[in-house]
């Protein structure tokens, strides 16, 4: 196995299980002309694409996975966004090291537990999972950058601009994802942003 396919194939997986809202109604992509010794896997056809993009302009397998992720905070924003965190393991066949980069969201330092009481001192469920208290500091984003900073060969700018462009273009929405919203609509019309863009 190439070292390229191994770096590769160590980021897909990563991202695989950081990402794993696989959805089955997922559009899926016609065999496009994919560089030789490129694997890349995960829960969207536009998130892998914009992994081969990245590679066929000269990225390497750190560049695929930003694109990948970038992407999926796009076309799966219910399973995979921005606001949210991961890990990824990741091996650089150039030096043989292995880094572990955990992405991971935490809590707000105001977030503590009698935030998310009632004046009984009862769980407020509502609190606790809808809303700006039910968020949490996200990890991603720093993430990304990390990556393209430390291991990328493409500036994070070029990494990104595959989700960029579909997030401007629209791409088909699939049930699970307008389902997704639907079952949300009621607590997203709470929040004058959330009632602005998806009203």
């Amino acid at each position: 196995m190439s070292v390229r396919l191994r770096i590769v194939a160590v980021a897909a997986l990563a991202l695989a299980f950081v990402f794993p809202g696989f959805a089955a109604d997922s559009p899926s992509t016609a065999r496009a002309s994919h560089p030789p010794g490129a694997a890349i896997a995960s829960g969207h056809a536009l998130a892998t694409e914009a992994g081969f993009e990245i590679i066929r302009a000269g990225g390497n397998a750190f560049d695929a996975a930003i694109a990948v992720s970038s992407t999926l905070a796009v076309v799966e924003p219910i399973s995979s966004g921005l606001g949210g965190g991961g890990f990824f393991l990741l091996h650089d066949a150039s030096t043989g090291k292995d880094v572990f980069l955990d992405a991971r969201e935490y809590a707000p330092a105001s977030a503590t537990p009698d935030r998310y009481l009632d004046k009984d001192g009862n769980l407020d469920a509502d609190r606790a999972q809808n809303g700006p208290w039910s968020a949490g500091i996200p990890g991603l984003p720093a993430a990304l950058v990390e990556l393209a900073s430390s291991h990328g060969r493409l500036p994070l700018k070029a990494s990104l601009a595959p989700a960029i462009r579909i997030a401007r273009e629209g791409f088909p929405v699939y049930a699970r994802m307008a389902g997704g919203y639907q079952q949300r609509r009621e607590v997203m019309r709470r929040y004058p942003g959330t009632r602005e863009v998806y009203e």
